[in-house]
């Protein structure tokens, strides 16, 4: 397995594009961003069209985009996501001005997205302040902001809270939406969702020995609650139901293969986008899963994985999480769908 990961480090670094190599010699080779070689790809990521793109959406105050909240080049949060994946530094002038645009912002109230994500807050399921946060963490903001850390207490309460719950039934109750089975959080209930784990991945501020051992028995305890649990998206009800950031505590142990993404295309963009996530903390929460890193190492030895790829997979796979520039060249397409799995496996 030694010689197929190194082979395809290899491929990457001769065939890929500026971000893929300067994302491999950065994360994997562990290669230091001053170096010459290191500039000069950071030079070549920031002439990339998409890139360009991305400050051209840019406001003379800072903000990315125009909503908090949304898609590529119009949400502040995913564009900072996208260049992030593109291996933009967030050293950047322009990420640095967006980063002291969002700590200073003050007419927030007027976005978009407030509305629905302020009733989430004022549940405590984590919605405009949460995202606010967590792009603050991402673009490397200092933890002691009062903006970060309300969220890592709330984060913290939601885990210590749901101690005191022995099954679903004690946080929520049965509801439909359009017919479908769902249910909703009791007002006041205190359950962590996966904007809860989020900040507290990200941060290190919190983490005494108290608090680390009170989550990971937090987080055992509603996996247990959970593991059975089939009633569907639980909603905040706040006159009308908003979907919060779920988590999925009941993900089944079993061997990752593309016959499990055959049903819903979509979710290999989501899963080998969640893989090429740019991590600067280390996660504290792990599932377990023994057959993780296995399933991934099976991908990779398939003489046959990009084939195995259908053409609606490859469709929303370039759609939302490929890094290339370009996919005319069946290298290019190769290099996207291995460079996920190879950084994975190194972080394992």
């Amino acid at each position: 397995m030694q010689n197929t990961y190194q082979r395809l480090i290899d491929f990457l670094l001769e065939n890929a594009g500026a971000s893929i190599k300067y994302r491999v010699k950065k994360e994997i080779l562990n290669i230091p961003v001053d170096s010459a070689e290191m500039q000069e790809l950071q030079s070549e990521i920031l002439n990339l069209a998409r890139v360009k793109k991305a400050f051209a959406c840019q406001r003379d105050d800072g903000f990315i985009g125009s909503v908090l909240h949304g898609v590529y080049f119009d949400g502040f949060d995913s564009t900072v996501n996208l260049l992030k994946r593109y291996g933009v530094e967030i050293t950047n002038p322009n990420m640095q001005r967006a980063k002291e645009c969002l700590i200073n912002w003050k007419d927030y109230e007027r976005d978009h997205f407030y509305k629905a994500g302020n009733a989430m807050d004022e549940h405590g399921r984590g919605g405009f302040r949460a995202i606010l946060a967590d792009v603050l963490v991402e673009l490397g903001a200092d933890e002691s902001l009062s903006q970060i850390q309300e969220q890592i207490d709330n984060a913290l309460n939601a885990f210590r809270g749901a101690m005191n719950y022995t099954c679903v039934d004690d946080f929520s109750k049965k509801a439909t939406m359009r017919g479908v089975p769902c249910r909703y959080y009791i007002k006041g209930a205190t359950f962590p969702a996966s904007n809860h784990i989020s900040i507290l991945e990200k941060t290190f501020s919190w983490r005494t020995v108290e608090n680390l051992a009170m989550v990971e028995k937090s987080y055992w305890h509603c996996k247990e609650i959970m593991k059975n649990y089939n009633d569907g998206i639980i909603y905040v009800n706040c006159g009308h139901f908003v979907g919060p950031f779920n988590y999925n505590w009941n993900s089944v142990h079993h061997k990752i293969s593309m016959d499990d993404f055959e049903a819903c295309p979509i979710d290999f963009a989501w899963f080998m986008k969640g893989l090429q996530v740019v991590s600067h903390s280390k996660a504290i929460f792990d599932d377990n899963n023994p057959y993780f890193k296995e399933s991934l190492e099976e991908m990779i030895a398939s003489a046959n994985f990009v084939e195995t790829v259908t053409d609606e997979q490859l469709r929303l796979f370039k759609k939302y999480a490929a890094i290339e520039p370009s996919w005319r060249k069946k290298e290019s397409i190769a290099c996207d769908l291995y460079f996920p799995i190879l950084l994975a496996l190194s972080r394992k």
